[in-house]
């Protein structure tokens, strides 16, 4: 114990060099940014390129309104094919009037030809422009094949379509059909096959009547009345057709004759029962529902 606590007591401790303190760095002086000239050259470049784009968008509107002008280059010919006298050139004129004063150049021509097809007796219309300053057109009349008595004023061309006419202007000696308007064309095509079918009798359909249900009736030429229903039309027509010189008593105008039987037909007399001819039995046919 007591060695140590000399020991303790010879100890003696070393001074500690204090470590001098750290020298702050010393920054650099910040160094002064040069001025910037204001870039006058950049800013009236864009200045001027700006008012040059703005110069040449005026001209152009200014060019594009001149262009536009009818007076510019005006129509100065009108050249028509396809007039007759249901289609007078006064009802062309009066149609296209309204379009004209758009000139040679901006001339509608879709616009034109609707209007043109508007006209009675107008089927459709061609037009087109010849240059420089004349315009054709060039009209298809409409070929009537019947009058259309779905609403006054109509007839139903060869085409199957309806074409408004005037009513007065309606040849009377036309077939009168009755039907669907999109029914035309299959109308046209089976009064065509009764047509057919009653030249061996010397009679034709004089009108045709298809009802909302399918049956089909018409009036023949002599004024008989045939009820044809909706199934075997012609299978029926030729049978009739092959009795009628025995029939010829029942042949007057106002009879009606129901072929709707798989063996013979039903006739009704104008104020006069009604009376069956037959091979037998009489059986309507079974109809489509």
């Amino acid at each position: 114990m007591v060695s140590a606590i000399r020991d303790l007591q010879g100890y003696r401790r070393e001074p500690v060099a204090k470590a001098p303190p750290p020298q702050e760095r010393q920054k650099p002086a910040a160094a002064s940014a040069p001025s910037r000239p204001f870039p006058w050259g950049k800013t009236i470049r864009g200045t001027l390129a700006g008012g040059l784009l703005l110069a040449l968008g005026l001209g152009a509107w200014q060019a594009w309104n001149w262009v536009r002008q009818p007076s510019l280059m005006p129509i100065d010919s009108i050249h028509i094919e396809g007039l007759s006298p249901k289609i007078p050139v006064y009802r062309i004129n009066r149609a296209i009037a309204p379009f004209l004063g758009q000139g040679f150049l901006w001339l509608n021509l879709t616009q034109v030809r609707d209007a043109l097809q508007q006209v009675p007796w107008v089927a459709s219309a061609d037009v087109r422009r010849v240059w420089p300053d004349r315009i054709d057109i060039d009209l298809q009349a409409v070929l009537p094949a019947a009058r259309w008595l779905g609403s006054a004023g109509e007839v139903l061309g060869k085409d199957g379509k309806v074409y408004p006419v005037p009513a007065d202007e309606i040849p009377q000696q036309l077939p009168a059909l009755i039907g669907p308007a999109d029914a035309g064309l299959e109308m046209l095509q089976e009064r065509q096959k009764l047509d057919q079918a009653l030249a061996p009798v010397h009679l034709q359909v004089h009108a045709l009547e298809l009802d909302p249900r399918g049956g089909w009736r018409c009036i023949l030429s002599n004024g008989v009345r045939l009820v044809l229903g909706r199934e075997k039309i012609m299978e029926g027509v030729q049978r009739w057709v092959s009795v009628v010189p025995e029939i010829q008593q029942y042949m007057v105008p106002g009879a009606s004759m129901d072929l709707r039987y798989n063996n013979g037909f039903a006739v009704a007399l104008p104020e006069a029962p009604s009376t069956s001819v037959s091979e037998g039995p009489a059986a309507p046919r079974s109809e489509r529902k």
